[in-house]
């Protein structure tokens, strides 16, 4: 047997085994946040119990909060994140975003990311789907922290009631997802009241998940998957023109 025949057959052995691994997993969707939901929009989901998450989102210019201005622009950055599922109907999170600063609040100094915003996140889900009804959960984003002074802290602030709802039709599952979302900040208002989106799996291949979402603002489409069982990755375009996306370690801790 020669060598080109070698790698052949390893190659096909190591599709298979990608394929396997595919089959075997399940794509649970994340936000920017790192919670379960869509990809701006949060939604009704939740996260197995014992689901833990630890990654890294980037985050363009236009899924920013207009106060995100270093010397008179708005620049781009990203988000990291850790959140968990203690119980199935319950899900907290903590992110950090990154801003940019002088060094050391020096105008001679050189630009960079020398700060950063943190926030809290809940998720709670009082009843789950079931086939006459959706899922419903209440939650919110920079839920609680320091009080609201000259530092313009919660940026990201806002409370949500969403609902989810699936259904098969010919091998694909499609999920509605509703949600009425209140911000905090003025300049934030643009992404507030009703917001969705839909979701569709087919399964042959159930770990790859695609989205396409209103967030109030503009329409974003994208895509998760999660392969090996413990690596969630996301990419999508913010307005369909500008690309976020991210990369997510998930592993069950029960």
């Amino acid at each position: 047997m020669n060598k080109t025949t070698d790698r052949s057959r390893w190659l096909i052995v190591s599709f298979c085994f990608i394929i396997l691994q595919f089959a075997w997993s399940h794509a649970v969707a994340q936000q920017y946040t790192g919670m379960s939901g869509l990809i701006h929009v949060p939604s009704a989901d939740m996260d197995s119990a014992g689901t833990a998450r630890l990654g890294m989102h980037a985050l363009p210019e236009a899924m920013l909060p207009d106060e995100f201005v270093f010397e008179g622009e708005k620049y781009a950055t990203s988000s990291w994140y850790l959140s968990y599922t203690p119980v199935r109907w319950v899900e907290v999170g903590y992110t950090f975003t990154l801003m940019k600063f002088r060094h050391n609040l020096d105008e001679n100094e050189p630009a960079g990311f020398y700060s950063k915003d943190r926030y809290f996140s809940l998720k709670v889900q009082p009843i789950r789907e079931d086939k006459w009804w959706p899922s419903v959960a209440l939650g919110g984003n920079d839920v609680w922290g320091q009080h609201d002074g000259a530092s313009g802290s919660f940026y990201f602030r806002n409370f949500f009631l969403a609902l989810s709802k699936h259904a098969d039709f010919g091998g694909f599952t499609v999920g509605g997802h509703l949600a009425y979302r209140y911000w905090a900040k003025d300049y934030n208002r643009k992404w507030q009241g009703v917001v969705g989106g839909l979701t569709l799996q087919h399964e042959f291949y159930k770990p790859l998940r695609l989205i396409g979402e209103y967030d109030g603002h503009s329409v974003n489409v994208g895509a998760d998957c999660t392969l090996f069982r413990f690596l969630l990755l996301q990419a999508s375009l913010q307005q369909c023109r500008y690309f976020t996306g991210g990369v997510c370690l998930q592993v069950d801790l029960m």
